[in-house]
Protein backbone atom coordinates (compact mmCIF):
# COMPACT_ATOMS: atom_id res chain seq x y z
CA UNK A 1 0.00 0.00 0.00
CA UNK A 2 1.08 3.58 -0.69
CA UNK A 3 -0.33 6.39 0.73
CA UNK A 4 0.52 9.95 -0.26
CA UNK A 5 0.50 13.33 1.45
CA UNK A 6 1.11 16.54 -0.19
CA UNK A 7 2.05 19.37 2.43
CA UNK A 8 1.91 22.71 -0.59
CA UNK A 9 3.38 25.02 1.96
CA UNK A 10 6.80 23.31 3.04
CA UNK A 11 6.46 21.81 -0.82
CA UNK A 12 7.27 17.84 0.77
CA UNK A 13 5.22 15.03 -0.69
CA UNK A 14 5.13 12.23 2.21
CA UNK A 15 5.79 8.70 0.61
CA UNK A 16 4.11 6.33 2.76
CA UNK A 17 4.81 2.48 2.12
CA UNK A 18 3.17 -0.23 3.76
CA UNK A 19 3.86 -4.34 3.53
CA UNK A 20 4.50 -5.77 0.36
CA UNK A 21 4.47 -2.86 -2.47
CA UNK A 22 2.71 -4.16 -5.63
CA UNK A 23 3.02 -2.54 -9.55
CA UNK A 24 -0.96 -2.00 -8.95
CA UNK A 25 -0.15 -0.12 -5.59
CA UNK A 26 2.49 2.41 -7.51
CA UNK A 27 0.29 2.41 -10.36
CA UNK A 28 -2.38 3.71 -8.26
CA UNK A 29 0.14 6.07 -6.55
CA UNK A 30 1.15 8.01 -9.95
CA UNK A 31 -2.68 7.92 -10.98
CA UNK A 32 -3.27 9.71 -7.80
CA UNK A 33 -0.45 12.44 -8.32
CA UNK A 34 -1.84 12.84 -12.05
CA UNK A 35 -5.06 13.28 -10.76
CA UNK A 36 -3.94 16.17 -8.55
CA UNK A 37 -1.08 17.64 -10.37
CA UNK A 38 -1.33 16.69 -14.55
CA UNK A 39 2.05 17.87 -15.57
CA UNK A 40 3.46 14.62 -13.83
CA UNK A 41 2.38 12.60 -16.84
CA UNK A 42 4.54 14.69 -18.79
CA UNK A 43 7.63 15.63 -16.98
CA UNK A 44 7.70 17.30 -14.15
CA UNK A 45 10.06 20.33 -13.34
CA UNK A 46 10.02 22.13 -10.28
CA UNK A 47 8.02 24.77 -11.96
CA UNK A 48 7.75 28.62 -10.78
CA UNK A 49 8.70 27.76 -6.98
CA UNK A 50 11.55 25.27 -7.82
CA UNK A 51 11.70 22.11 -6.67
CA UNK A 52 10.16 19.63 -3.77
CA UNK A 53 11.09 17.34 -1.53
CA UNK A 54 10.26 13.89 -0.79
CA UNK A 55 9.93 12.11 2.48
CA UNK A 56 9.86 8.75 2.45
CA UNK A 57 8.03 6.72 5.28
CA UNK A 58 9.13 2.94 5.05
CA UNK A 59 8.63 2.12 8.89
CA UNK A 60 5.85 -0.86 7.62
CA UNK A 61 7.47 -1.29 4.73
CA UNK A 62 8.03 -5.42 3.99
CA UNK A 63 9.81 -4.66 0.00
CA UNK A 64 8.75 -4.80 -3.24
CA UNK A 65 6.92 -7.60 -5.04
CA UNK A 66 9.10 -8.71 -8.02
CA UNK A 67 8.62 -6.25 -10.94
CA UNK A 68 8.08 -3.31 -8.56
CA UNK A 69 10.97 -2.34 -7.48
CA UNK A 70 11.61 -1.57 -11.09
CA UNK A 71 8.47 0.16 -11.68
CA UNK A 72 8.90 2.20 -9.24
CA UNK A 73 12.42 3.62 -10.35
CA UNK A 74 11.31 4.85 -13.71
CA UNK A 75 8.08 6.16 -12.35
CA UNK A 76 9.76 7.87 -10.08
CA UNK A 77 12.26 9.49 -12.80
CA UNK A 78 9.04 10.92 -13.92
CA UNK A 79 8.97 13.29 -10.86
CA UNK A 80 12.83 12.65 -9.96
CA UNK A 81 14.06 16.38 -11.85
CA UNK A 82 12.25 18.57 -9.52
CA UNK A 83 13.30 16.41 -6.39
CA UNK A 84 15.58 18.94 -4.30
CA UNK A 85 15.80 16.04 -0.80
CA UNK A 86 14.96 12.94 -0.50
CA UNK A 87 14.45 12.00 3.36
CA UNK A 88 13.76 8.21 4.12
CA UNK A 89 12.71 7.20 7.56
CA UNK A 90 13.55 3.47 7.57
CA UNK A 91 15.29 0.28 9.52
CA UNK A 92 18.66 -0.42 8.36
CA UNK A 93 17.55 -3.36 6.17
CA UNK A 94 16.83 -0.30 3.78
CA UNK A 95 20.06 1.14 3.63
CA UNK A 96 21.30 -0.58 0.51
CA UNK A 97 18.37 1.55 -1.32
CA UNK A 98 20.22 4.97 -1.36
CA UNK A 99 21.69 3.94 -4.66
CA UNK A 100 18.69 3.61 -6.40
CA UNK A 101 16.99 6.63 -4.97
CA UNK A 102 19.99 9.19 -6.21
CA UNK A 103 19.51 6.99 -9.64
CA UNK A 104 15.87 8.20 -9.65
CA UNK A 105 16.94 11.70 -8.71
CA UNK A 106 20.31 12.69 -9.71
CA UNK A 107 20.22 15.78 -8.44
CA UNK A 108 18.91 15.18 -4.80
CA UNK A 109 20.50 15.12 -1.77
CA UNK A 110 19.29 11.57 -0.15
CA UNK A 111 19.49 10.90 3.42
CA UNK A 112 18.14 8.31 5.42
CA UNK A 113 16.82 8.70 9.36
CA UNK A 114 15.96 5.76 11.75
CA UNK A 115 12.66 5.03 13.07
CA UNK A 116 11.87 7.65 15.88
CA UNK A 117 13.50 10.87 13.64
CA UNK A 118 10.67 11.60 11.44
CA UNK A 119 10.85 15.10 13.07
CA UNK A 120 14.79 15.64 12.35
CA UNK A 121 13.99 14.55 8.85
CA UNK A 122 11.54 16.99 8.39
CA UNK A 123 13.26 19.64 9.87
CA UNK A 124 16.49 18.51 7.34
CA UNK A 125 14.18 18.78 4.09
CA UNK A 126 12.50 22.13 5.02
CA UNK A 127 16.04 23.80 5.55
Amino acid sequence: MIKLDVNEQDRILTIEMKGMVSEADIDEAMDALQARYPAVGLHLRGGERGGFSILADWLDLEGWEKGAKTLGTVTGKTIGDAVRKIAVIAGSQFAEEQPRLVDVAPGAKVRFFSPGQRDDAVTWLRR
